[in-house]
C-alpha cells in the first residue's frame, strides 16, 4: 500500500543549520514512539513518524526548530500540525519552536 501523503521533519540548530531529518516509515517503529503513544493514549500509533525519527536522528544535539512538511502524491503542500503523540515528543525534546505546512 503506498502512502497518501509524505511526511518529512528537518531539525535544526540555533543557527539555522540541519542537524536531522526524519519520514514517516509506516514499516518500522521504535521505543521512543511506542512510549510516546503511550502516554497520550493512543498505543494503536507505533508506526515512525517523522517528528520523533528526526529528534532521534539528533542524537541529543540540541535542537531549536523543528519543522514539519506534507505533501500529498501530487506533490501539493498540505497541513502537517504535528499529532498528539509528536507534539509529546517535541515538548519533552525541549524544542520551543515547531514550523509546518498549512
Amino acid at each position: 500500500m503506498k502512502p497518501k501523503y509524505k511526511i518529512t521533519a528537518t531539525c535544526y540548530d540555533k543557527r539555522g543549520r540541519v542537524i536531522s531529518k526524519g519520514v514517516n516509515d509506516y514499516a518500522r517503529s521504535h521505543p521512543l514512539q511506542a512510549h510516546f503513544a503511550k502516554l497520550v493514549g493512543q498505543e494503536e500509533r507505533i508506526y515512525l513518524h517523522a517528528e520523533i525519527k528526526a529528534i532521534i536522528s539528533a542524537r541529543g544535539k540540541p535542537i531549536h526548530k523543528i519543522r514539519v512538511e506534507r505533501y500529498n502524491h501530487r506533490g501539493e503542500q498540505r497541513l502537517a500540525l504535528p499529532c498528539p503523540v509528536c507534539q509529546q515528543a517535541i515538548k519533552h525534546a525541549g524544542i520551543k519552536l515547531v514550523e509546518y505546512t498549512t
